[in-house]
């Protein structure tokens, strides 16, 4: 059985069951990446590969024929005039870790961390308090912890030195050590057992990719749905033996949104709350459905760009003359190659007209329009115009209706198939929004060839273009909801 490594080791500390599937490699834990997680991997290693520009004089830990990386570790650790060791290999029982960085300093070594992320997370510090808990087990002396995230201020054409800023996180980090290798048999223990530990409800179990085949394999409508769960009600509730919410007592107290979705599963179908007909009623008509795609990348990939900002390069707009009648669409996708916001502002202001309303999903777009009238005051007056004329259908789906099949959720992937199940995704070769951002990165970065490029730019377009068909179709079965004397018809699906 492989070694337990970082992601092993603090997942079982979260939940044994799921520490113990990854390190045995079950059957449904493992799935191939997606196209946006396999672009962030490659950034990742992008980044970690800069970082090491900073160490010229290190050496990089790499396996060679008939040497481990692990031996030429030991020896290069061993060897006095050797000053900075990258991704250094160390084994200690039934652990591993790489860590990026160790340079000698104050009679020890001084660990580096370094992360593709500008802000400082309290989960970094379960990362190295991991790492520094196997190389001290390996007999090293850590002196200092240094975090390193990347700067704000960098962009495109800087020296690597300017990329990137320092934290000291020593104190934390040898602290969290401690508190590990308190645990260090104990984990061992539970992980290398050929039993799986029996799984447990925890109010992590919310956010785990393996919650539906585990403790909520047999439920239909687990406690976890219920919209913004804190972990007070969580445990309240599982103290009362209650993990599906239709047991839910009806004295129990809970936010409006929360008492809706208990509503909606009792009811079994699809639910109608508070007064939907006025809120649709606000829909001027003609009115223009907006959808914006946006790419964002750690490294930026035109000049004046932080990392990671926004910066929107397609929208889709569906025209229509009363709910579900599509009169005229327009599509708009940027030149790769550089900053497009300002065609895009300008063609934006062109294709939304001066009147009716503009039907988004989420308050996403309103952001993105605020963005482009920060970068051009110019356009500023007509920009803020598109602004007050925007009907966030998502915020009327959230105050008014429920269906079992949303589970707590109001995205439009999750309500499209509930609501309107003849109109999907299924033949797009792009399903995703972080999948269309990161093809569009690939599109900026040059990889793909001229003839895939140009497809590509069209399955964006379809892409973008289903959203904002998809919001028409929504609109028009939630108006369908009502007969001529405002009485709610059959709302069975």
């Amino acid at each position: 059985m492989r070694h337990v490594t970082k992601n092993i080791f603090l997942n079982t500390l979260a939940c044994p069951t799921l520490g113990w599937l990854l390190r045995s490699e079950a059957e449904g834990i493992r799935r191939e990446p997606t196209l946006a997680e396999r672009f962030h991997m490659e950034e990742g290693r992008e980044i970690h590969r800069r970082a090491h520009e900073l160490f010229l004089e290190g050496l990089v830990v790499e396996s060679t024929p008939g040497t481990s990386a692990e031996e030429i570790t030991t020896e290069a650790v061993g060897d006095p005039a050797l000053k900075t060791l990258i991704e250094g290999a160390f084994a200690v029982g039934p652990y591993a870790a790489r860590p990026d960085a160790l340079t000698r300093k104050g009679g020890g070594w001084q660990l580096i961390e370094v992360k593709a992320s500008l802000n400082d997370k309290a989960e970094f510090i379960d990362d190295m308090g991991y790492t520094a808990m196997v190389l001290r087990k390996a007999g090293l002396s850590i002196t200092e912890a240094t975090l390193v995230l990347m700067s704000r201020d960098f962009r495109l054409g800087m020296e690597t030195q300017n990329l990137f800023v320092e934290v000291d996180h020593t104190e934390e980090v040898l602290n969290r050590s401690r508190e590990f290798e308190e645990l260090w048999d104990n984990i061992a223990g539970v992980i290398s057992s050929p039993t799986k530990p029996e799984p447990a409800p925890r109010f992590d179990c919310k956010k785990c990719p393996v919650l539906r085949q585990c403790v909520a394999c047999d439920i239909v409508n687990p406690i976890f749905d219920l919209p913004r769960l804190s972990k007070k009600r969580f445990d309240t509730l599982r103290e009362l033996g209650i993990l599906r919410i239709e047991d839910i007592p009806n004295d129990f107290n809970l936010t409006d949104n929360q008492l809706r979705v208990l509503s909606g599963v009792r009811t079994g179908g699809l639910s109608v709350f508070g007064d939907l007909r006025s809120e649709l009623a606000a829909v001027s008509w003609p009115a223009y459905y907006l959808d914006f795609e946006t790419m964002s990348t750690a490294l930026p990939l035109y000049l004046g760009v932080g990392p990671y900002e926004r910066i929107p390069v397609i929208f889709s707009v569906h025209l229509c003359s009363e709910p579900g009648c599509v009169v005229d669409q327009h599509r708009f996708i940027g030149d790769p190659g550089k900053d497009s916001r300002r065609d895009l502002a300008e063609d934006l202001v062109g294709a939304l007209g001066n009147e009716g309303s503009i039907v988004v999903y989420s308050g996403f777009e309103k952001q993105v329009i605020s963005s482009l009238i920060a970068l051009f005051p110019d356009l500023a007056e007509q920009l803020a115009a598109l602004i007050v004329r925007l009907f966030d259908l998502e915020g009327a789906i959230k105050r008014n209706v429920y269906h079992p099949g949303f589970h707590g959720r109001t995205s439009i992937k999750i309500t499209l198939p509930a609501l309107v199940p003849d109109i999907s995704y299924e033949g797009l070769r792009f399903q995703e929004g972080s999948d269309a951002m990161a093809a569009f990165a690939y599109l900026a970065m040059g990889k793909y060839p001229p003839d895939e490029a140009a497809a590509v730019k069209q399955q964006l377009l379809e892409y973008c273009a289903q959203d904002t068909l998809a919001m028409v179709k929504l609109q028009k079965r939630l108006t369908e909801l009502f007969s001529s004397d405002d009485r709610i018809l059959d709302v069975e699906p």
